[in-house]
């Protein structure tokens, strides 16, 4: 349902309910009408994804007022309590539909195995634990990719490992070719982005007792982890690596 009408429709309804002495005040033909009219409109808009609303709804529409001893239409409050509730419910859901995809479009730019790794950390506020867990997953990759090329040598860790398994000498694995100057210095430059990574944001809790880790900065370093985890992507691919 367009959420400006609705949002029209309910704040007539909040605005009556919070009117002094509403209980005993006459409402006019017109009025009478106009409210329950309203009342129709959501309720067959919300049908299909909300039909016992739409059907408390539409109830709602026929017992809203009564008539008293002077021929007046005279709101009924209980069935002006559920309008409002019922309004209030489907705008609250409105707010959380649009919300939701800036939020999944926050990590729509976020790789698969970050976003495995630290997600829900992030969104339970570990942001500290986010961000760690993303390099380390980075890094249990890195080893792995080792461990198929040189199956039975001992595996290296952090820092050792980003040199190794990228080693601008005789990279075990490449991401392009290093003939030329181009090649050679994007495969030196993501070895020194990911060794640099392992020391510097493995493990930020362990770097400073005092650091505190915001949801902005956790996020940040989660995006950095993401980028170079896309780069490892396109390294395994040109190396025709199997995981």
């Amino acid at each position: 349902m367009n959420s400006i009408i609705l949002a029209s429709i309910y704040s007539r309804f909040h605005n009556i309910a919070n009117t002094p002495n509403i209980g005993i005040m006459s409402f006019s033909a017109i009025d009478v009408s106009k409210l329950r009219e309203d009342l129709q409109t959501v309720a067959e808009c919300v049908q299909k994804d909300e039909p016992a609303l739409s059907g408390q709804l539409l109830h709602v529409r026929d017992i809203l007022f009564g008539i008293n001893a002077y021929g007046q239409g005279v709101i009924n409050l209980i069935a002006l309590g559920e309008a409002v509730f019922g309004l209030n419910y489907l705008i609250q859901k409105q707010q959380a539909q649009s919300n939701k995809p800036k939020e999944d479009e926050k990590w729509q730019c976020i790789h698969p195995m970050i976003q495995k790794s630290s997600k829900q950390l992030y969104m339970d506020g570990h942001y500290a634990n986010a961000a760690e867990d993303a390099f380390i997953e980075i890094n249990d990759r890195v080893k792995k990719l080792f461990a198929i090329v040189k199956p039975g040598s001992k595996v290296p860790d952090g820092e050792s490992a980003m040199t190794t398994v990228f080693s601008t000498n005789s990279p075990l694995v490449s991401f392009c070719d290093q003939s030329t100057e181009t090649g050679f210095n994007k495969q030196k430059g993501y070895m020194q982005m990911l060794a640099g990574a392992m020391s510097a944001l493995r493990n930020p809790k362990a770097h400073s007792n005092s650091e505190i880790i915001t949801a902005e900065e956790s996020y940040r370093r989660l995006a950095t982890a993401s980028m170079l985890m896309y780069a490892i992507d396109e390294a395994v691919v040109y190396s025709q690596i199997q995981e």
